[in-house]
């Protein structure tokens, strides 16, 4: 009898411990997939916001500013609050203070985005 409850047992825990394996690979591949998407959208917004601002500096029409405020918005969804302030600050119309805070942007991008 002590035979079959220890196989009945190991059999029990067995199956606990592949449920338990199978939930922890579920939620450790969940956090990678989020982590990928958070990466992907920051990354595609800030190329974005790079261009944009670029593209504004140059032309200097009504659209390209528009297209750069598009993108300034979209940045601030998902940027944190030093990020914001300096793309505050290119948003204003004193050139040397849009490229010291551009450069410092760009700083924070590269960090947010473990290229550093």
């Amino acid at each position: 009898m002590e035979i079959l409850q220890l196989i009945s047992a190991a059999g029990i825990g067995g199956i606990i411990g592949s449920i338990l394996t199978t939930i922890i690979q579920s939620w450790l591949s969940e956090k990678a997939r989020l982590e990928t998407r958070n990466f992907l959208e920051k990354k595609e917004a800030y190329i974005g916001l790079m261009s944009a601002y670029q593209k504004a500096c140059l032309k200097a029409d009504k659209e390209a500013v528009l297209n750069f405020a598009l993108w300034v918005d979209r940045c601030e969804l998902l940027a944190n609050d030093a990020l914001v302030s300096h793309l505050n600050t290119m948003k204003t119309e004193a050139f040397d203070l849009q490229r010291s805070a551009y450069s410092e942007a760009k700083k924070i991008m590269k960090k947010d985005l473990n290229f550093s």
